[in-house]
């Protein structure tokens, strides 16, 4: 059984735009760093990835890329094609002509909880990439999927609509209807870390800056002398 669904609520493309200068980092801090970052498997293909986008969602049965094929047609410019493959890497689902097709029709990124293959030109594309691991064994065609359901991917729940950031560092997800307060909050914790860098480098301790040596007060530091004889 397949479920395929055309029309998804967005977040206004301006919200998403601002997205596009707040690193991962930030946006996993001020969500709270717990369910909303993607696992450290899901690594870029290629160096110096920079990507926002809302996210169309799939889920793809393992071996099988016939849906992604239908997705790829049903994305609009600016959306980041979220493929849930069970992390299935022992098949590349995705490859140089399918990314390149999400590219010329304008789409912001891929990310695949599953396995992609011709991993040097996608490194070289210029077309954010995201996936679990590579092998160069193509896909099967003849296995029903969905298109803009709830999915898992990276381990984190993931509905047609959020948003995602994506670096070198990894992926963060905003669920859309809480997009506005997020991006308020990134950006008074960018300002906040622009004063402490300052401090920084001006050879200033963040255990001082930031008030950590008095957690460190509350706890029961033990020496050598109290370990078990």
């Amino acid at each position: 059984m397949h479920t395929i669904e055309h029309d998804i609520e967005r977040p206004d493309r301006s919200i998403v735009e601002e997205f596009e200068e707040v690193p991962s980092t930030i946006v996993s801090d001020v969500t709270g760093n717990i369910g909303l970052t993607m696992d450290a498997g899901m690594r870029p293909v290629g160096d110096g990835v920079e990507m926002a986008g809302t996210a169309v969602t799939v889920n793809a049965s393992p071996g099988d890329n016939l849906i992604i094929h239908k997705a790829i047609t049903m994305a609009e410019p600016g959306d980041v094609l979220v493929i849930d493959c069970d992390g299935y890497t022992d098949v590349g689902h995705v490859g140089e002509l399918m990314c390149g097709s999400c590219k010329a029709n304008g789409l912001a990124g891929l990310v695949i909880d599953g396995g992609y293959r011709d991993s040097r030109e996608l490194a070289e594309m210029d077309f954010p990439v995201y996936g679990r691991g590579v092998n160069p064994q193509g896909p099967l065609k003849q296995d029903p999927g969905s298109v803009n359901v709830t999915i898992s991917v990276g381990g984190v729940s993931i509905d047609p609509g959020d948003i995602l950031v994506g670096d070198d560092d990894g992926i963060a997800v905003i669920p859309g209807d809480g997009a506005e307060r997020v991006l308020e909050l990134a950006h008074e914790k960018m300002d906040a870390e622009d004063a402490t860098r300052e401090e920084v480098q001006s050879g200033k301790y963040l255990l001082e800056i930031n008030g950590y040596d008095e957690l460190l007060d509350d706890l029961t530091v033990v020496g050598p002398e109290d370990s078990i004889q």
